[in-house]
Formats: C-alpha cells, structure tokens, sequence
C-alpha cells in the first residue's frame, strides 16, 4: 500500500469549533506529514462549515491534488448529505479518505462511486492525531482488528460496511450509494436515546435493499447504559436473523479503532 507523505484537511460538514484546539493539532500533525488545507475557516454557515457549493468544490480540490495520499475530515457533525450529490465523482483521483460520525455518508458514496480507499476512523476534533501511529498503520496496511463479543452465534461473510447509524437512515431514501454486495453492517451512534435507536434500526429493517444484503450486524458503542441498549440489540438480532456482535471499539470516543471500509472479511 501506498506510504502516506501528504495529506489534505478537510471540512465538509458541521462548522468548525474551537479553531484554537483544532490547529494545535494540525500542528503535531505538521511535525510528520506535509499538510494541505481544503476549507476556509472563516466561512462559517450557521451550523455548516461553509456553503454546500464551496465545499462540494473543496472536496474534489483536495481529490485532485496529485501530490495529496490521504484525505481526512476535520469533524462530523452535519452537512454532508447536502453536498454528497452536488460532488463530480469523475474529478476524485484514487487516494485514502479516512472519517467518520457525518462523513459515514461519504465513505458510502466515495466507496460507490470511486475506487478510493475509504476508512472508517477518528478525525482531527476527536483523537485521530492522539492515536496517530495506529490509525496511519491501519490505513497503510488495510488492517481489521476489532475485540468482538458475540450475541446472536453463526459466521457471517461480507463487505464491512456502516458508521453512523443516523447517517445511513439518511441515506435510505435514495438508495444509490447503498451496496450491492453482501455486507456485514456495523453500527454506532452519539447520544441518541434508546427510542430513537429502536426507531431508526427499524427505518433499516424496513429497507428491503439493504436488509437483504445484511449477512451480520456489528453493534458498536451507542452512549447507552447496557440496561437500556442490549434489549434493542437482542430484539434486532432476532428481527435480522443473522449473526450478531458488539464491540466497544466502534464509537466517537479515543478508543475508535480505524476500520477499512468495504474489506471483505469473515466472522
């Protein structure tokens, strides 16, 4: 795999807090790799890091920047299936992309539409720079390493795929960037109750494509009491019917292990 020496920032969903914080980082980062930035961090839009169009545009700059290896989001949040339609899939040259939490959508659509290496990790505002060796071996050397605990018993073979859980109800109503493969499906979320947990499960439940191709499901850290969220697992793994497993490595929290999306593997 391609050895990373430069890498691009980028900011295509919520607005960017903490500015202070956040270039501190990009200090450390400095330090070990060339850095390219593709936002403008005075173009706050309420909520939105910038305009859906100019960061659309910022998005596909930092694809064709020949000399850029990796592309990394500076933070989740919101925004990106606003632009997620409005990208030219044609202009995004074959390099590493690496989000997670909002960018769940982009993986989705990148892994669709391009032959991009996509990987579902910690960014800038929540621990890809403090667990920086681990996360670039990953991603150097495609690794899939997760502690599983298994609810529902069987073996599961497919594409590893998900995120965000409200992220990819999102993207339930146009199904083009949902896969076509087998998959095994994993899962988290930040802060949601317990209900709408259950509500938005169920959205994936009654999405024929995407149930059809689930062969296994990974549950990872939903922010939940085990009280209140093994109950909605029990009862989903039973609806699924395929072999289940949670993890606490899977989550917005420092412990997040980089996951490859799209790896094919074997439970």
């Amino acid at each position: 795999m391609k050895k990373i020496k430069t890498i691009a920032l980028v900011a295509p969903s919520g607005v960017l807090r903490n500015l202070d914080e956040i270039n501190q980082k990009i200090s450390i980062l400095e330090k070990h790799f060339k850095i390219k930035k593709y936002y403008d961090e005075n173009c706050a839009n309420r909520y939105l890091s910038d305009t859906d169009e100019n960061r659309a545009r910022y998005f596909e700059q930092a694809f064709l920047d020949d000399e850029v290896d990796l592309v990394l989001s500076i933070r989740g949040g919101y925004g990106a299936i606003r632009i997620v339609d409005k990208i030219d899939y044609s202009l995004i040259k074959d390099k590493y992309y690496a989000g997670s939490s909002d960018a769940t959508i982009l993986l989705a659509a990148l892994t669709s539409k391009t032959n991009v290496k996509t990987f579902h990790s910690l960014m800038i505002t929540n621990g890809f720079v403090e667990n920086l060796d681990r996360n670039i071996e990953i991603i150097e050397n495609d690794i899939f390493n997760l502690n599983l605990k298994q609810i529902k018993l069987g073996s599961a073979e497919g594409f590893l795929w998900g995120g965000n859980l409200s992220s990819i109800v999102s993207m339930l109503s146009n199904d083009k960037y949902l896969p076509n493969e087998d998959t095994v499906l994993f899962l988290e979320d930040l802060a949601e109750p317990s209900y709408k947990i259950d509500k938005m499960l169920y959205e994936i439940y009654r999405c024929d494509k995407l149930k059809n191709k689930i062969k296994g499901i990974i549950f990872g850290d939903f922010y939940l009491e085990d009280s209140e969220i093994m109950p909605i697992i029990e009862d989903y793994s039973s609806k699924f019917n395929v072999p289940t497993w949670t993890t606490k490595d899977i989550t917005h929290k420092l412990n997040n292990i980089t996951l490859p999306f799209f790896k094919k593997i074997k439970l």
